[in-house]
């Protein structure tokens, strides 16, 4: 069934209003019309309208200010409003479009534009909804993967270690908890994007030395499906102020990628440097190093994950202002680079 859209009209005068009101009434719109900006604002509260045509050059608040009030409102904000006046100059058209207009219509009205923009306008607005409704319900849907997943995942690797100690190492065994491994780093991933608005960050001192071990030994069984060797170099040790999680998210996904990315039968170096930490690794080149930070970013030689994990890498690094660095030949270089207040140095 079709939207009947309501269109809110916003003018100091009253023969605008009427005129406009006469343009659109042939049309299938509600319309709300008012000279009191004030009003406007109340009464959108308790019904807000799909579009808004406001005026600028009204006595007592103009119509830039009555604009700035309906976007600070969280439940307004994203009406669309098109900024209608007699002034035809460029300053002006800018600084509605730079308060937030979404179009401009200079007077006299001319019936077909005003007509042709409001519905551009209206259509617009209903893409946009539909996209915020398809983003919800990808919401929802993450959501309910990261719990559907959390169960089984501790299953499969605890009944993997039972069958071990009663059986003995075996390279099955090996094989499914490589694969379990990567399912978590997946897990991991979409909780955290799931999460990261409303996580409270931890930060503390972290030994790079100690945590970097841990990952290698975690990513060991990963490795060896390709029979590659995980090496740690340490040319400097020190510590460095952050959340352990978004930590992990950052050095996962780095050494993830390189083992995703690396060619069998060849070694994954990390180093250990004064102020920074790389990742090098021989494999698939990566022919844009700027684009591998893009959400769903794959190389198309090798359609492998997600395209997350580095994406997620980049907005942390972001937060905590470490410059990233990618290199790609031979070998391929990540490269993060710690600013001084993050570095705790071992006494």
């Amino acid at each position: 069934m079709h939207k009947k859209y309501t269109i809110l009209i916003i003018d100091d005068k009253s023969e605008n209003l009427h005129y406009l009101n006469n343009i659109l009434e042939s049309y299938d719109y509600n319309i709300r019309a008012t000279t009191d900006p004030s009003f406007a604002l109340t009464s959108s509260n308790s019904y807000p309208p799909d579009l808004i045509l406001l005026d600028i050059k009204m006595p007592n608040t103009d119509g830039f200010e009555v604009c700035k009030l309906f976007k600070k409102d969280e439940k307004l904000k994203n009406i669309p409003i098109i900024f209608i006046s007699a002034i035809d100059d460029v300053e002006i058209k800018v600084k509605a479009f730079e308060q937030g207009g979404v179009d401009y219509i200079t007077k006299p009205f001319k019936k077909e534009e005003v007509i042709a923009r409001i519905k551009t306008q209206l259509k617009i607005f209903e893409n946009n909804q539909m996209i915020l409704t398809l983003l919800e319900q990808q919401d929802f849907f993450l959501k309910k993967i990261i719990h559907e997943m959390n169960t089984p995942l501790s299953v499969i690797s605890l009944n993997v270690d039972n069958l071990e100690r009663q059986l003995g190492p075996k390279e099955q065994f090996e094989a499914i908890k490589a694969s379990s491994k990567s399912l978590s780093s997946i897990y991991n991933d979409l909780y955290y994007l799931t999460k990261k608005k409303s996580m409270t960050k931890q930060i503390k001192p972290i030994n790079l030395v100690n945590f970097l071990s841990s990952r290698i030994i975690f990513f060991d069984e990963i490795a060896k499906t390709k029979n590659l060797i995980i090496d740690l170099e340490i040319d400097c040790e020190f510590k460095i102020l952050i959340d352990e999680y978004e930590l992990e998210r950052v050095v996962d996904n780095t050494i993830s990628n390189a083992i995703k990315y690396s060619y069998e039968n060849t070694s994954i170096v990390i180093s250990l440097r004064e102020n920074l930490l790389e990742v090098i690794n021989e494999g698939i080149t990566i022919k844009d190093t700027s684009l591998v930070f893009e959400k769903y970013y794959q190389e198309k030689v090798k359609n492998i994950g997600l395209g997350l994990g580095l994406n997620i890498v980049k907005s942390i690094c972001d937060s905590y202002k470490i410059d990233v660095e990618v290199e790609s030949n031979q070998f391929t270089t990540f490269r993060y680079i710690f600013p001084e207040n993050l570095i705790k140095k071992e006494s």
